[in-house]
């Protein structure tokens, strides 16, 4: 299980952290928020609570994705963006590399003209499964992306370019459901209560992952231990709640208006982008809500941006994550010379795990403050903990920040403008 580190809140002095006392106290003040987001979960936004429970869909996903097998699918290719394509990139990189074995998940996440058209003239379109995403089935970058995806299948595969296509989209309504019922293409169904950016344990994460091998029933199960977790925790040793706790009065009172989220792997590292927005979409609402999310990645960023992390302004709040077991080890044997002999019988884990201490340490030293998420490994049942325990973290935030967490009104605004220049209606 994920273990929260929360000691450099303290350590860093009062002026730019917590105190034990204050924290501590605050977090009992607070617990109730937490019986709150469970009350609330039949609510929408508040339902992403129930995912893990969904036994028959993903008995669907898994029955689907078996009679895909006949196929032979070589590429799965997501069509989507925002909520429906950053979970998916977080699952795949945590569980499969480039070197893996199996279907390759592609994820059109933008709508860059030279890349799309580069990937698509690259795939083999025979052995190509498209994912298409979108709720309303009118959000424009993934239905563009449909829209050219339909016209090369039916191209070169008049009588069945069906089959290379499949829907997530909203149960009863919308664009890409009514196109689905005329067209005859299978479509699965996003909760209706459940918002983009929390959406990852639902079809939308689940169905291309799984259709790429990776273990979609871990990931669930992952994020059920984590809720009944938060459920059991109590004051500051809830580790969303102080996690929260943590974020919430670091903003408010010691100005660190920046929460920067850095994993020590490779594997993690896009986690930070799912955060990033489910950070600002879900809490960035008025003129003094919401932190704004930074990813980075050790150790490759403490030589591009822990300078400034170290000596620069002190409006940040940090949020480590440490590996504690890797995959694979490798160690270097007596073969460097005598300057650096004391890398000589390293494994990379004790290399990479000494960065983060010596970076940890040293912003803390600077009075910055600090917080580690300790991962025991990476594996579905750990990805699908660190959703839940984030999902569950910016919930809390909604409440303690008092706005909702569920909307995006300022997403909605930019979006209604880019169609009326679409259409010649603005300039």
């Amino acid at each position: 299980m994920l273990h929260l580190q929360i000691e450099n809140l303290s350590k860093v002095g009062r002026l730019h952290g917590i105190s034990k006392a204050r924290f501590r106290s605050f977090c009992e003040n607070k617990q109730p928020l937490v019986q709150k987001v469970f009350k609330l979960k039949a609510k929408p936004g508040y339902a992403f609570l129930a995912l893990p429970d969904a036994e028959a869909n993903l008995k669907n996903v898994k029955k689907y994705v078996k009679e895909q097998e006949k196929n032979g699918w070589k590429n799965i290719v997501v069509l989507g963006i925002g909520g429906s394509a950053l979970g998916s990139i977080a699952v795949r990189d945590a569980l499969r590399s480039e070197f893996s074995k199996g279907p390759k998940l592609y994820v059109l996440d933008n709508i860059d003209p030279a890349y799309t058209a580069e990937l698509l003239s690259n795939l083999n379109l025979a052995k190509t499964l498209f994912v298409v995403i979108s709720k309303s089935g009118t959000t424009t970058e993934p239905m563009i992306q449909y829209g050219l995806v339909k016209e090369m299948l039916a191209k070169k595969f008049p009588n069945n370019y069906q089959k290379h296509l499949v829907f997530v989209t909203d149960p009863k309504g919308g664009l890409l459901r009514k196109i689905a019922k005329a067209e005859k293409i299978t479509a699965f169904d996003i909760p209706p209560k459940i918002g983009g950016r929390f959406s990852v344990l639902t079809n939308v994460g689940l169905l291309p992952c799984a259709l790429a091998g990776m273990d979609v029933g871990g990931l669930l199960k992952g994020a059920q231990n984590m809720r009944d977790a938060i459920k059991r925790g109590k004051g500051m040793h809830n580790p969303a709640l102080a996690l929260a706790a943590a974020q919430f009065l670091l903003d408010k009172k010691k100005k660190k208006t920046m929460t920067v989220l850095m994993p020590y792997s490779n594997y993690l590292y896009r986690m930070g982008d799912w955060y990033r927005q489910l950070l600002a979409e879900s809490i960035g609402k008025g003129r003094s809500a919401g932190p704004t999310p930074i990813n980075a990645l050790g150790t490759t960023d403490q030589h591009s941006q822990l300078q400034l992390y170290n000596d620069g302004p002190n409006n940040k709040f940090f949020i480590f994550m440490r590996l504690l077991k890797h995959a694979k080890n490798p160690k270097v044997g007596n073969v460097l010379p005598e300057e650096i002999g004391f890398l000589n019988g390293k494994k990379f884990s004790q290399v990479i795990d000494a960065a983060y201490q010596g970076t940890a340490q040293a912003l803390t030293k600077r009075r910055h403050p600090n917080v580690t998420i300790e991962v025991p490994k990476v594996d579905a049942k750990a990805i699908g903990a660190l959703f839940m325990l984030f999902e569950f973290q910016v919930a809390l935030l909604g409440l303690l920040y008092k706005v909702d967490a569920f909307n995006q009104p300022g997403v909605e605004h930019s979006k209604q403008i880019t169609k009326k220049i679409l259409k010649g209606e603005e300039k």
